[in-house]
């Protein structure tokens, strides 16, 4: 194996970027990004490789042109053979990195099988590691980063405030989960927490909130840099007492295929038909994204006014999928597509005129905004974190409030009955920023790294 010292003098440098989940599972726009940052790396000789968690047994292939470790993700907590010289023994994750032979590690998510653990192992090992923020449950207990459920947050955690907001998204009635944010920290013995069951987290959820801090602080420190996909980020980890100097704001990017694509088919469509306007919305079918959002707000519209609606996606939590279902009964304006993968992604935005984001929480992006605009579609989105930075209200889009599907209805049946407003609004899309800038990349993982 080559060392890292005369990898560097070559010109190759490796970085692995870590994620919770890989290609070719049905995977979201994190794992789209890493994707398509390893293949805009690759044309400045920056070699990648990325490390994904799994639930299944180590496996290893090649996924876009680059090497994918897939580890059990418990490796970090299942020790491997004593290092040599009576050294401290590493776990199965420690020496997956160290026989990748990696110069920087990149963390992508936030969870148990690629998360705070992982990279206090990695750091450890002596790698320099850097974390993009794209999930807000790393700041976020309740992981929506809306203060109560019902506004958005600025991202400071308090115990109090905290342990109230999650303690509602708990199912709890406002009055007990006011109580239970004035109780003092209790920290019950595990084996009297699973007894308790919910009451015993709720009961432990001041501890909760201390822990959520710590681990971002501990985050923090472990890092040389820590990159936030939007400015809500930034800020959110600023109210926390991150150094600013150890942020960065890098915002997300496309393939420029995609763009490519995106390009062609603008050019084919210079002459749209006058038929009903589709409006499309592509991702998991959970209360979070808001598709039931566009389905009350289609049941408001008169069924003489040119609207279809083109839903994309699957979901994992049945009554939620039974109350889309109760919404769409007898409804022969949608179109239920089921779960598209990302190659697929090109051919469903060509049948659209309109992409909706009706997001239900603070997205860090989302990256398929970028997606559609690159296919010159106008953008309905909700009025919340990375959405509202991305979209341009009254200029490229529109954007409406995260829970008013009344608001949404007046908007789309406005939308279908001025189609000359589509296309002013097309008309003003900006050209999307691509991943084959490679040079602002590399420059980026210099400065943040030292290298």
């Amino acid at each position: 194996m080559t060392p890292p010292e005369n990898r560097r003098r070559a010109g190759r440098l490796r970085v692995g970027h870590c994620v919770g989940f890989y290609f070719p599972e049905n995977v979201g726009g994190t794992e789209v990004y890493v994707r398509d940052l390893a293949h805009g790396l690759a044309s400045r000789s920056i070699e990648s490789t990325i490390v994904a968690a799994t639930d299944r047994t180590y496996e290893e292939y090649s996924w876009s042109g680059a090497p994918v470790l897939r580890y059990p993700s418990n490796w970090a907590d299942v020790e491997d053979e004593p290092a040599v010289g009576g050294v401290r023994k590493l776990s199965k994750f420690q020496r997956l990195i160290m026989d990748a032979g990696l110069d920087i590690f990149h963390l992508h998510s936030w969870t148990s099988g690629a998360g705070l653990k992982h990279l206090a192992q990695v750091a450890q090992l002596g790698i320099p590691c850097v974390v993009t923020v794209h999930v807000p449950s790393a700041i976020c207990l309740r992981g929506t980063m809306l203060l109560d459920g019902v506004a958005p947050c600025d991202g400071r955690i308090e115990e109090k405030r905290c342990i109230q907001c999650w303690s509602l998204s708990r199912g709890l009635p406002k009055p007990a989960a006011y109580a239970i944010s004035q109780m003092p920290r209790i920290v019950l013995p595990q084996e009297a927490g699973r007894r308790l069951g919910r009451l015993g987290t709720v009961l432990s959820a001041r501890s909760l909130v201390k822990v959520q801090k710590s681990d971002l602080h501990r985050m923090s420190e472990l890092c040389r840099k820590i990159v936030t996909p939007s400015q809500w980020v930034y800020s959110a980890l600023v109210a926390n007492d991150v150094a600013p100097e150890k942020l960065m704001v890098s915002r997300q990017a496309v393939a420029q295929s995609f763009v490519d694509a995106g390009k062609q088919h603008k050019e084919e469509t210079a002459e749209r038909s006058d038929g009903a306007l589709r409006i499309g919305f592509v991702g998991r079918l959970e209360s979070y994204k808001g598709p039931h959002v566009l389905l009350e707000a289609l049941a408001a519209i008169p069924r003489d006014v040119p609207l279809r609606l083109i839903v994309a996606g699957s979901g994992t939590e049945p009554p939620y999928l039974r109350i889309l279902e109760k919404l769409a009964e007898g409804e022969d304006r949608i179109e239920f597509l089921g779960p598209i993968s990302h190659n697929e992604l090109p051919a469903f935005l060509k049948k659209i005129d309109v992409l909706a984001v009706p997001s239900n929480y603070m997205e860090t992006g989302p990256l398929v905004v970028l997606e559609a605009f690159a296919f010159g579609i106008p953008v309905m989105g909700a009025n919340l974190g990375g959405i509202a930075e991305r979209v341009r209200d009254g200029i490229d889009g529109w954007l409406l409030p995260f829970r008013d599907s009344r608001a949404w209805a007046r908007v789309m049946q406005d939308a279908a009955l001025d189609r000359d407003k589509i296309e002013r609004l097309r008309a003003n899309i900006s050209a999307s920023r691509t991943m084959e800038r490679s040079e602002e990349h590399t420059s980026e993982l210099q400065s943040r790294f030292g290298i």
